[in-house]
């Protein structure tokens, strides 16, 4: 099993019918078996939430928010929860279409102001529903900077190598690739049709709706002092190693009054940079899981917006942990099994997640 330091878990199906052990175990048993997962792991910290129906039946934290300092982790901690952070960028979307705002079927091309094609199929628009269900036949490799030079994605300066970099060899529309790099591009698609800063956005129309306090994209505005520190296990060393995980490229752009609306978007990490605490977390999932509704009533989307999300877009990838992915959800059935869930994970700097619920046994 992959040695990660620090495993943040939200997750709604522990305590869902009988295909699940779980129920039967008591408290005592099952925190065994989580510090038994710990210590094969390597795992420094981990947040634990359990819900069934719209009531938290168990949750905890177990081990350390801060190593070196010996400080214990907190369930009411926060995390940077990597790709689990797509769902919101993907909520954020489906709201500007339901408001009437953009088209999943949009040329990106016509909202970016930039000129992105797959060089093999230059006459193929690449649309906002394919950067959601990383259908777009864009590829994550290299660092190619391309956020900033054109010439990564332009069909009139690629170049072998970097067509290479950049895109499979199918059309956008005909393969499923995982893409981070392309779901980055939610950030100043949403800055462009909205108006509104991308992390103002999140906080205005969805966190606070939600009731979710104190979580963001933004850094600086949350409080300091309930960040995680991140580690990696090395295991030449068998010791943990404290990661960047809380990186603030826009952060001080926003500070120096340098902040690009529209264009440094990319920068607070769409696709992977929320931080929140695994108890709000787990108020995000309900919302997705009862059809847009929050657990304190609001409404942030459609039950038909949500239900276009979260249906499979793609074939089964053939991977162990999720089968098929939507719009910024997968749908998988080997997590635990015989179990179909639908969520997100992530994994990044040190961390590893999972936001997952049973849609058939709430």
């Amino acid at each position: 099993m992959k040695k990660l330091a620090l495993f943040c878990l939200t997750l709604a199906l522990m305590l869902c019918g009988g295909t699940v052990k779980a129920e039967k175990l008591s408290k005592k048993q099952i925190e065994k078996q989580i510090t038994g997962f710990m210590e094969e792991c390597r795992t420094n910290g981990l947040a634990v939430v359990m819900v069934k129906g719209d009531k938290v039946v168990y949750q905890n934290a177990f081990g350390w928010k801060d190593k070196e300092a010996g400080i214990p982790l907190d369930i009411n901690d926060m995390f940077r929860i990597a790709s689990i952070s797509k769902s919101f960028s993907g909520v954020s979307i489906m709201q500007l279409v339901e408001a009437g705002k953009l088209s999943l079927e949009d040329d990106v091309n016509d909202i970016l102001g930039m000129n992105i094609r797959n060089p093999r199929y230059p006459e193929i628009p690449i649309t906002i529903r394919q950067l959601l269900s990383h259908t777009s036949s864009m590829r994550d490799f290299g660092l190619g900077p391309w956020y900033k030079d054109d010439r990564y994605v332009n069909p009139n300066k690629t170049t072998n190598d970097t067509i290479k970099m950049m895109f499979f060899d199918y059309a956008p529309g005909q393969g499923f690739k995982y893409c981070n790099r392309a779901l980055n591009m939610m950030g100043v698609i949403i800055e462009k049709v909205s108006g509104e800063r991308f992390d103002e956005y999140i906080l205005k129309h969805i966190l606070e709706p939600v009731g979710i306090t104190d979580a963001g994209f933004n850094n600086d505005m949350l409080d300091q002092s309930k960040k995680v520190t991140l580690y990696n296990y090395n295991k030449k060393k068998d010791e943990f190693e404290a990661t960047d995980g809380y990186k603030r490229p826009n952060e001080k752009k926003v500070a120096a009054g340098k902040y690009r609306m529209g264009r440094d978007a990319f920068y607070w990490s769409p696709t992977g940079g929320m931080k929140i605490s695994s108890p709000e977390l787990a108020k995000w999932m309900k919302t997705l899981q009862n059809g847009g509704v929050a657990p304190n009533g609001n409404r942030v989307l459609s039950a038909e917006a949500v239900r276009r999300m979260t249906t499979p877009l793609t074939p089964c990838t053939g991977r162990k942990d999720w089968a098929f992915y939507g719009m910024t959800c997968f749908t998988g059935y080997n997590i635990i099994k015989g179990v179909t869930l639908k969520g997100h994970g992530g994994s990044a700097r040190g961390l590893k997640s999972i936001m997952a619920f049973n849609p058939d046994s709430d």
